[in-house]
């Protein structure tokens, strides 16, 4: 063998992985699954326990379904669980449990407080919960023990906070999704938060209010509704600059003016409005009135595919709906489907005219399965011939099957 042949063989020994820089190793540790991090344990000495050093750790789908064959998988899943936490050494800042729909992978109250006791004490910063299976599962108490926590996202539980509750002093970011509420639970914990900014909730029962003064750093909210009785449900709003309204109620009527006051929008720059009914008079003007109190409002989102749009759409100038001037607003990017466009050039007729700081209206038409050459050319010569109060203002439309 010649001595660059024996080079070359030991050069195929050569561990390179190990000798990775550690931010390296530990980008590609982060992006493995808990079975995958568990089996780099095996590579080598040196890889024995660098496993349970990565600081973030994901429960998802891919790790239940490696127990679906057990009869009662519960007790298998809370003792692997249980030893990959406390075989751990260090940090855990991000820590996932996603708990699959459908399925019969019970959590045991008792572990996942005794786990967030755990994690608690390891730094965490970013958690997330998510339980679909069993919504009437209190959110585990030893989460309020998590005081260097950032982010928090919880879904499934029954929300409640004891009267003792002292804050969660780091909080930024919280996400409340398809969880029950008990009476002023929200508020109870929105108080212990005076850091928190950005706050997301979805709204699955009936709610008299939600009361967000003592919310004074707030400033994005998405609120998700999926109940008709929300009347008046958003008091106190602190200066928010970004909004997100969405809407799941069966029928043909939203209630966008109902949940939000046009009044406390004054500091909005951002607002994105899902579901909404343009072929209601009611809601065609409560854009109107957002738009008139939002005077420093830049963005505006619209998604409309309501299909009962069989009356004539609604001229502005009808509803009283006056000119004003939108002297801020520079994008408006407005989605609907093909049975609905009308009522959505009546609003962009009126926006065009309206704002004279404009730089781009996006249009986008979705015609479902059937593409209708007539209205496209109908809509095009439209838009064309719209009166514009922004010289830069430009049009886009487009359309998809």
């Amino acid at each position: 063998m010649t001595l660059s042949n024996k080079k070359a063989n030991r050069g195929d020994h050569i561990d390179r992985i190990s000798d990775l820089p550690c931010n390296v190793i530990d980008g590609i540790l982060k992006h493995l699954t808990i079975h995958e991090l568990v089996c780099t344990s095996l590579l080598s000495r040196k890889w024995r326990y660098v496993w349970n050093t990565v600081s973030q750790l994901v429960f998802c789908e891919d790790f239940f379904s490696r127990f679906e064959d057990l009869d009662d998988p519960g007790p298998e899943i809370n003792r692997t669980i249980t030893d990959v936490l406390f075989q751990h050494n260090g940090p855990i800042y991000k820590f996932t449990l996603d708990i699959p729909l459908e399925s019969n992978f019970l959590i045991s109250t008792e572990y996942l407080n005794k786990w967030i006791l755990f994690l608690s004490r390891r730094g965490i910063k970013k958690l997330l919960l998510f339980n679909y299976g069993t919504l009437s599962d209190k959110v585990p108490s030893n989460v309020f023990s998590c005081q260097e926590l950032t982010h928090f996202w919880f879904c499934g539980f029954n929300l409640s906070v004891h009267p003792n509750f002292c804050g969660l002093k780091s909080l930024l970011v919280l996400y409340l999704l398809n969880n029950t509420y008990e009476f002023g639970a929200i508020e109870t914990l929105l108080s212990g938060c005076p850091l928190l900014k950005e706050l997301t909730i979805e709204i699955l029962q009936d709610i008299k209010s939600i009361c967000l003064e003592k919310a004074k750093n707030l400033i994005e909210l998405r609120l998700m509704v999926n109940h008709e009785r929300v009347s008046g449900l958003i008091k106190s709003l602190p200066k928010i600059q970004r909004l997100t309204l969405e809407s799941y109620v069966s029928g043909d009527k939203t209630f966008y003016a109902d949940i939000i006051s046009p009044s406390q929008l004054i500091s909005l720059k951002y607002m994105k409005l899902e579901g909404v009914n343009l072929a209601e008079r009611g809601e065609l003007l409560y854009i109107v009135r957002v738009l008139k109190s939002a005077s420093n409002l830049v963005e505006l989102v619209i998604q409309s595919y309501s299909d009962n749009c069989e009356q004539e759409p609604y001229q502005l100038e009808e509803l009283g709906c006056n000119s004003c001037c939108f002297s801020q607003l520079q994008t408006v990017n407005i989605n609907v489907g093909s049975d609905n466009f009308k009522h959505a050039m009546s609003l962009m007729r009126f926006i065009l005219a309206n704002s004279s700081s404009l730089k781009t209206l996006a249009f986008k038409v979705h015609f479902g399965d059937k593409l209708d050459p007539v209205a496209l050319l109908s809509i095009s010569r439209d838009l064309l011939l719209m009166e514009r109060a922004s010289q830069r203002a430009r049009i886009e439309f487009t359309h998809r099957e």
